[in-house]
């Protein structure tokens, strides 16, 4: 049965001609994606850019190196920079959410070694049992997601609902282990600031 196999098990049968295949990767991804996108941009605009994702997942699955990457860093790093396309060309019309280019962080975060004392501050202690009964309201942590920028948005979604590690969120936003640590203390800052 098919939802038992892995996806790259799943991904080798597609290889060898059995294209019906692709349907099960859509069914196991469809609804993260669309919220991980949704989160980044708006639900109107999310099963485009869903659709989008799809479709060059598909145009691209024969390349798909698993040695590389695993499936799923592979597909949310797609989603993720067509995403980032749909937030670039529409500029404010995409719910009155700022556009972002990715590669302005890095300017940022370039000096990693230039860490201030709030960066240091054990994770364990920046969600207090409070701040994560609030996000627990489904509602408020979108409101709460919408005021963070679309970079520390993604590094949240990914860690805290797709259950990803900081190293397969690196690979997909194309940042150091460091970094993508670094800013997820400033985005948990952030958040905790807002709900405070």
């Amino acid at each position: 049965m098919l939802s038992e196999k892995k996806d790259e098990e799943i991904i080798v049968l597609y290889k060898n001609g059995e294209e019906e295949v692709f349907k099960s990767l859509i069914n196991r991804y469809a609804s993260p994606l669309y919220n991980f996108v949704a989160r980044l941009t708006d639900r109107t605009s999310a099963p485009d850019i869903v659709q989008k994702t799809f479709i060059k997942v598909w145009k691209n699955l024969h390349n798909f190196d698993s040695s590389r990457a695993s499936f799923k860093t592979w597909v949310f790093t797609i989603a993720k920079n067509t995403a980032t396309d749909f937030l670039r060309k529409s500029g404010s019309a995409s719910g009155g959410k700022k556009s972002i280019n990715f590669s302005d962080i890095e300017k940022e975060n370039n000096n990693e070694e230039n860490i201030s004392f709030s960066e240091n501050i054990p994770d364990e202690n920046l969600l207090p049992d409070v701040v994560l009964q609030k996000l627990q309201d489904s509602e408020l942590l979108n409101k709460t997601l919408e005021k963070l920028s679309v970079y520390d948005r993604t590094i949240l979604i990914l860690h805290y609902q797709e259950d990803m590690t900081f190293e397969e969120i690196g690979k997909i936003l194309e940042k150091s282990l460091n970094t993508v640590k670094s800013q997820h203390r400033r985005a948990i800052i952030s958040l905790r600031k807002m709900l405070n």
